[in-house]
């Protein structure tokens, strides 16, 4: 009878460790997100996205061919709430010696046949080691990077900071200290290249499948340094896509920093690059040479050069600044003209009236009263864009600003 107690007694304990095992080894998972109302206004019609919650920049002048009047000098305005928000972080048991853990998020401006739909923004798993990092999935590109501007509007500082979430595979090693290096190999899914439709040359569309088709991933390496108050790196992106059989292959290179100290922030990045439209900057690449009958047999990219700074001071009540310059550099080599016009591919290009962003700027100022839960948050855009017509080295002439003055305000609910 004693005996068959010890062994009553031993197998509780044995089940009451496995539960506890299999409760340790369950992740931990948290729930966040914010609801988010937003109201806006434009003084003029923009390239934008999301119903216009995600601006860009200002159109071209567009002449009514009866009155003369130009039809984008049209003032709009909206409220919208697509972009509320919901996250899940997980965390998990440590696995091959690394801890782990997993992110996905997503909010409601994808569009579709209703309204807005569901949209993934994040969704990837993580393996961290004393001196290692490596992440599976879909998150931030890293020329989007660690360093990006503070403020209330979505776009975050686009078109002059790179905005692009894509699929990747990244490792980050910290060598010594406050320094890590990181290699990055990502591919195209929601923000994609532009380039000739395969079915129809002679339109242009936006798609994944100018990488899918030249197989090569987007490979980015990066050196960053980061102590209490201070973050700086620099890194260096090539990409290649494969528009009508032909391989064409882009650069990128930037340098960043960031200095915090309690209630001040300071940013700022530089960049220059080429065919960067899939970061939703105003910049793409041409046909260069094209057959008898038109086709482009060969591509050259645009050049850019973009810079931005952003303060932000406070933290219950806010206030900051952002201003952005981006300086379009012309072609690598001459653009070939069909029938006097131009195959171009990208942003900040018209086709039917051959028009192209040359320059461009920004300035915004915005304010913010935080609570522990609730923001309030009212901001002012002016961005200005220069257009003129395109010429074969891919500068533009007879040269004229547009601009726009944009109001928006937003409350946020977090969760």
């Amino acid at each position: 009878m004693k005996y068959a107690r010890w062994c009553a007694c031993l197998l509780c304990l044995w089940v009451a460790g496995a539960r506890a095992a299999d409760e340790a080894a369950k992740p931990k998972l948290t729930f966040y997100g914010f609801v988010r109302n937003e109201f806006y206004y434009n003084s003029r019609q923009n390239e934008q996205s999301i119903d216009g919650v995600f601006h860009v920049a200002p159109k071209p002048v567009e002449r009514d061919p009866e009155t003369g009047a130009d039809k984008n000098a049209v003032p709009e305005a909206e409220m919208i709430s697509v972009c509320t928000r919901l996250g899940l972080d997980a965390v998990g048991p440590r696995l091959l010696g690394a801890a782990t853990s997993a992110k996905v998020e997503a909010d409601f401006a994808g569009t579709g046949s209703t309204y807005f739909l569901l949209r993934l923004r994040q969704a990837y798993a993580r393996f961290t080691w004393e001196k290692s990092d490596l992440l599976i999935g879909q998150t931030w590109h890293p020329l989007f990077g660690s360093v990006s501007p503070t403020g209330m509007a979505l776009n975050t500082g686009a078109p002059f900071q790179p905005f692009n979430r894509s699929p990747q595979v990244r490792y980050t090693y910290k060598p010594a200290g406050a320094w890590s290096l990181m290699a990055v190999a990502a591919y195209q899914m929601q923000y994609s290249s532009q380039g000739p439709d395969p079915a129809n040359p002679s339109s242009t569309i936006t798609s994944p499948v100018f990488m899918k088709r030249a197989l090569l991933p987007d490979v980015y390496l990066g050196a960053e340094v980061s102590t209490e108050h201070w973050t700086g790196g620099a890194g260096f992106d090539t990409k290649t896509i494969k528009p009508l059989g032909v391989m064409h292959t882009s650069f990128s290179a930037l340098a960043y920093a960031h200095y915090r100290a309690d209630k001040l922030l300071v940013k700022g990045k530089v960049l220059w690059g080429q065919n960067m439209s899939d970061y939703t900057m105003l910049n793409g690449y041409g046909a260069s040479r094209v057959d008898a009958e038109g086709l482009a047999v060969d591509y050259t990219n645009f050049n850019l050069l973009s810079s931005w700074v952003n303060v932000v001071y406070g933290k219950k009540w806010r206030v900051g600044m952002f201003a952005g310059f981006a300086q379009n550099l012309g072609t690598s080599d001459p653009l070939a003209a069909v029938d006097g016009k131009y195959a171009v591919y990208g942003r900040g290009f018209y086709a039917a009236s051959q028009t192209y962003a040359d320059c461009f700027w920004r300035v915004a100022v915005f304010g913010s009263f935080n609570l522990s839960k609730l923001s309030f948050n009212l901001e002012y855009n002016y961005t200005a864009v220069q257009y003129g017509a395109l010429q074969s080295n891919g500068r533009t002439a007879g040269n004229y600003w547009v601009a726009n003055q944009r109001v928006a305000a937003s409350v946020f609910y977090h969760f």
